[in-house]
């Protein structure tokens, strides 16, 4: 039988649950209690309406939120049973999760710790590489969401430059594109991504950065290049379900990630333009399976120091108490 949490427990976890990551820092996900349920829904007037049209972006961004939520609750004492898009008539709806009483072991209580140490580093990563045994552990962690992290060989990797560059010049020209993700950035408000989580204009150009310069400083590098790898996380379908798992092994991959040390930076810039996202299924995929994000990970440089975490919504703008009969 489903025991919701009390109201203080349920506040705690699904705050903490609201650090995950999201496309611009939109933080496009609305929570419910409904009953003894807590309901996952989109919030369409966060949606990106030049850059995410689909909204595939904001799903995955959910479907981050949601692997949080699930994370926050086993560290605390909860086990989640997560029943996905269980009402296709409303299209915002993502997900339904009951709670049940269970102790946490040592991984629940080191993937808690993870949410709050998690961030996006857009800086250069540093010259040491990652193991492939590390790589592969990745790859293996995101098999429960029905999606496939690909690790992408040397001989491939120009096909992720000429994809991430080419979908920057495509969207550079687009005015309202750029509008939107200005708004985003420099918009001054308490959402978006602060500057201070953007890279200085005099950053190094393999930055493949879409977003105005900012005031995070990438000068100090070390001696040699750097020893990024690259992953593609791919679906068998490309529709609502695929997107809400794919945005759950991100964030699965990127707190496993923290946890180790590693730095995790995500791309979807080149999967929002059709051409770019049909060379990358074609060139990575062999057609067998749909890109949702590109993943960039390695060692941060020491010499880099800490950042700060990015601002979050009220609780109260993203979780309400609703009846029954409004669902």
């Amino acid at each position: 039988m489903s025991v919701l949490p009390d109201e203080a427990t349920l506040r705690a976890i699904v705050t903490l649950a609201c650090r995950a990551p999201s496309v611009h820092n939109t933080q496009p996900w609305a929570w419910a209690v409904r009953d003894r349920m807590l309901v996952l829904r989109a919030d369409p007037h966060r949606k990106l309406l030049h850059a995410d049209p689909n909204e595939r972006d904001l799903v995955m961004s959910c479907g981050a939120a949601l692997h949080e939520l699930v994370v926050v609750a086993a560290g605390t004492g909860w086990h989640c049973d997560v029943r996905r898009t269980p009402e296709g008539g409303r299209t915002d709806l993502l997900a339904v999760v009951t709670f049940a009483r269970r102790e946490p072991d040592v991984a629940d209580l080191g993937r808690l710790a993870a949410i709050e140490q998690r961030h996006t580093d857009r800086r250069q990563v540093s010259s040491w590489p990652v193991p492939r045994a590390r790589l592969d552990h990745l790859s293996g962690l995101v098999r429960e969401y029905g999606v496939v992290a690909g690790i992408v060989p040397d001989h491939l990797r120009p096909v992720v430059l000429a994809a991430l560059e080419g979908a920057r010049a495509r969207q550079s020209t687009d005015e309202d594109y750029l509008a939107e993700l200005y708004s985003w950035t420099r918009g001054g408000s308490e959402d978006g991504i602060p500057e201070s989580s953007l890279l200085t204009a005099d950053s190094d150009p393999a930055s493949f950065t879409r977003f105005p310069s900012g005031t995070l400083d990438d000068g100090h590098r070390e001696a040699g290049p750097s020893a990024e790898e690259w992953l593609v996380l791919a679906t068998a379908s490309d529709d609502r379900g695929s997107w809400l798992r794919a945005g759950e092994a991100l964030d699965a991959i990127w707190l496993s990630c923290t946890t180790s040390g590693l730095a995790l930076v995500p791309y979807t810039q080149p999967i929002e333009i059709g051409a770019t996202r049909r060379t990358l299924q074609h060139d990575l995929l062999g057609e067998n399976s749909c890109p949702q994000v590109l993943v960039r990970i390695g060692w941060p440089q020491r010499q880099h120091p800490p950042l700060p975490p990015t601002p979050r919504r009220a609780l109260d703008d993203v979780l309400h108490h609703e009846s029954a009969a409004s669902s």
